[in-house]
């Protein structure tokens, strides 16, 4: 299961989906609730709503394997979807594994308070630029996203974060966590820290030299593709049991 970050779209995600399912995984693409409608639906929802919805849709999946062949379920999200999708990992330690790309946990101490003070002017600011290094694929991508973002809906996201940092300890499926050293969204320290804080054994940490934020369609895109698919096959090579050694392959890797 795929999800996108804030203001994103599952197009965002769907080479990386296309590389999975050339590799035999089935993909399925979440639309976090408020996108892909009206600016003012996304308003109407935030963190809660969301989490509920990766939540919801990891139970119709997890339950949907076990009544089938039990093939190990993983959860991909980028951005705000990787926040999500470790939380709603940390109560699912029947997932078959996690890959979590440029995870915010942190951000600049000093964003929730001012976007809390301004969401109080305004209920709209505009949308940051697509952070990719690849200059023709961001001037030829065209996104169904909103040019604006409600400042309710992003208050809600970083006021969730700190209540993630405490979650992180509880995930205890294999995760792959995936950084960009240039990242201008997301820090790198935050995916290192989510990294440090994660209680799976079997772990990993992916840093991108190149690529900015939209890291599975940047210059760097086939490396993630492989990396992603590759974890997967190590995991679902190794389904049911986990690896035996698996301090063996808690690693940071570069690209």
């Amino acid at each position: 299961m795929l999800t996108h970050g804030i203001n994103g779209v599952p197009d965002d995600l769907e080479e990386l989906g296309a590389a999975l399912r050339e590799r035999g995984y089935a993909t399925e693409f979440l639309t976090l609730p408020g996108h892909g409608t009206t600016i003012h639906d996304m308003a109407r929802n935030g963190w809660e709503e969301w989490l509920e919805a990766v939540e919801d849709a990891a139970d119709v999946a997890l339950a949907g394997e076990a009544e089938a062949d039990g093939r190990p379920v993983f959860l991909v999200g980028h951005s705000l979807g990787a926040a999500l999708t470790l939380a709603a990992a940390s109560r699912r330690p029947a997932l078959g594994g996690v890959v979590a790309m440029c995870p915010p946990v942190r951000l600049a101490g000093s964003l929730e308070p001012a976007v809390g003070t301004l969401r109080r002017v305004t209920p709209f600011i505009p949308a940051w630029g697509e952070d990719i290094r690849d200059l023709k694929r961001r001037l030829m991508t065209r996104r169904g996203t909103y040019h604006w973002t409600p400042t309710s809906s992003l208050h809600s996201m970083l006021q969730a974060l700190p209540g993630l940092r405490l979650q992180l300890p509880e995930v205890t499926a294999p995760s792959l966590v995936i950084t960009a050293r240039h990242d201008h969204v997301v820090p790198m320290r935050d995916a290192r820290e989510a990294y440090e804080l994660l209680g799976a054994e079997h772990k990993r940490l992916l840093v991108l030299e190149r690529s900015y934020h939209a890291v599975a369609r940047d210059v760097e895109r086939y490396t993630v593709f492989e990396q992603v698919a590759g974890f997967c096959d190590e995991v679902a090579s190794a389904w049911p049991a986990r690896p035996s050694r698996p301090e063996t392959l808690s690693e940071e890797l570069s690209a």
